[in-house]
């Protein structure tokens, strides 16, 4: 971390929370950690381009509830930022840590990551065999179907009709990005 506090002394670095950039620096280690061991599995670690994938990580986290909907997270250097309550608040509260990401539509999201619930079961013994189909989405070895609920043509016409609008649209204009954004 010495060389970090050399080179923030640049005025683009000194703007960001330390912290943040040090997760940073602690992530692209951990990419790199596991393309050594096992480069069969992990590719070689890119560099990202700014504007796509943009995201931080958030340690210290602070949360604070402001109504039923809406709750306030403190992002470092920044302040309290608003975001929507979508999950259950006590699992927003017992969060261990925050991911701040931005999508490629130019959207701003936050996720919370906690512990997974432990679940305790006792085993029954029995054994299921699945199997994949294409009548049934699933046949179990008891005769049960399990099938996927799929979308009816009038489901799907608003969502192919946008997407034809997109192919037929220059890449990077402005009505381009605004047919992206009223995608469902």
């Amino acid at each position: 971390m010495l060389e970090l506090a050399k080179v923030r002394k640049l005025t683009w670095l000194k703007e960001g929370s330390s912290t943040i950039q040090q997760q940073a620096l602690r992530d692209l280690n951990q990419a790199f950690q596991n393309w050594w061991k096992r480069p069969d599995h992990f590719g070689h670690p890119i560099w990202p381009k700014a504007g796509i994938n943009e995201g931080f990580a958030i340690r210290d986290l602070s949360v604070r509830r402001l109504n039923r909907k809406w709750g306030q997270v403190l992002v470092l250097k920044c302040g309290w930022v608003k975001f929507r309550v979508t999950r259950e608040w006590r699992d927003i509260e017992t969060a261990l840590s925050a991911r701040v990401t931005k999508d490629r539509a130019g959207r701003w999201f936050v996720s919370f990551t906690r512990l997974a619930p432990q679940i305790e079961r006792e085993p029954t013994g029995e054994i299921v065999g699945l199997d994949m189909g294409v009548t049934h989405t699933v046949a179990t070895s008891k005769g049960k179907f399990l099938d996927m609920k799929l979308l009816t043509n009038r489901e799907r016409q608003p969502k192919r009709r946008l997407q034809r609008k997109l192919a037929r649209q220059t890449k990077g204009s402005n009505r381009r990005n605004a047919t992206k954004l009223s995608m469902p």
